[in-house]
């Protein structure tokens, strides 16, 4: 019995602290995701004066699929 307790206490750590470092990465992937919309919108103007629509959709869309990444691994 003793040794079963501590096996499942051991397990129970071990996985424990593996889905915390799961689930920070996706709050940190979720708050650039954040960020980057934010700050694209704020600066529309500026983007699209430039003609730079392009460039800030495709760096959206990596952190976009990285969102969706760490999202499918929780």
């Amino acid at each position: 019995m003793l040794v079963t307790l501590s096996m499942y206490t051991v397990f129970s750590k071990r996985y424990s602290t593996f889905r915390q470092e799961i689930i920070r990465k996706r709050k940190n992937h979720e708050k650039a995701s954040e960020f980057y919309l934010n700050e694209s919108i704020m600066n529309y103007e500026t983007v699209k004066a430039f003609n730079n629509e392009k460039l800030e959709l495709k760096r959206y869309d990596k952190l976009l699929d990285r969102l969706k990444e760490s999202a499918r691994l929780v």
